[in-house]
């Protein structure tokens, strides 16, 4: 049989294949480049995504203690002498804060004296009680900043530490009272010579909760003024009933 008739039929199936194949080419290019310009576009996104992550970081909640995390007022001075403002603490997993108002009793309006509860486990430990002294009914609220105070109202060692206690709104009425109690080490309570460095001091200087005035209670006794030591600890104003 004669086959060119063959060779023609086969070189005319080869032609469609040809063109087949040529635009699947096509559109598997296409597909890939819209799957790139895709991932650029995720890539962006992502990208945006993570700076407005990052700039938002840093605000965190990291203002939750700052104010007065010293423990001693000094974080929080301005040129007011007894301005009301907010503290907050997070202490052993107990997260508190205040916010004083208006009728927050200012230092003025406040006589601080200390009632002695005794010793034991080589610790010391006492009441600082707050007497409201005005005629005008006011408000207590959160923690006091506490230190040692040497001579020439230099203070002496590191200042109290908070101990965690959640807290509310203590009232006073004219003549009213409330307290916070404070723990001490007594003596050097185990630490050494070195380390404790007992020192003589003449009081306790006192921030009222949320103020920048300080109280001064006089008090003539000993403490470890060592800078590694961190013995001094307070607890938040309270009702008569809970001391």
């Amino acid at each position: 049989m004669p086959l060119k008739p063959a060779g023609r039929a086969i070189r005319g199936f080869v032609g469609p294949v040809a063109v087949l194949a040529a635009a699947a080419l096509g559109l598997t290019a296409c597909s890939s480049s819209d799957h790139a310009a895709g991932s650029g576009n995720a890539a962006a996104a992502s990208s945006a995504s993570g700076g407005s992550t990052a700039s938002a970081a840093p605000g965190g909640n990291g203002s939750s203690a700052a104010p007065d995390s010293a423990g001693d007022g000094s974080a929080v001075a301005s040129s007011d002498p007894d301005t009301t403002g907010s503290t907050g603490s997070s202490t052993a997993g107990i997260s508190t804060k205040s916010t004083a108002t208006g009728t927050g009793c200012a230092s003025s309006q406040l006589k601080v004296t200390r009632k002695d509860e005794g010793a034991g486990a080589g610790s010391a430990y006492s009441v600082l009680v707050f007497t409201n002294v005005s005629g005008t009914t006011c408000t207590l609220t959160g923690y006091p900043g506490v230190s040692y105070v040497a001579a020439a109202g230099v203070q002496s060692g590191n200042a109290a530490q908070r101990d965690g206690s959640a807290y509310s709104k203590v009232t006073l009425k004219p003549g009213g009272t409330a307290g916070a109690r404070v723990r001490d080490a007594n003596g050097l309570s185990g630490y050494s010579p070195a380390q404790c460095q007992l020192t003589s001091v003449q009081g306790l200087r006192i921030y009222p909760p949320n103020r920048k005035a300080a109280l001064f209670l006089p008090w003539k006794t000993q403490h470890c003024a060592g800078s590694t030591v961190h013995a001094l600890t307070v607890g938040p104003v309270q009702p008569n009933a809970h001391w």
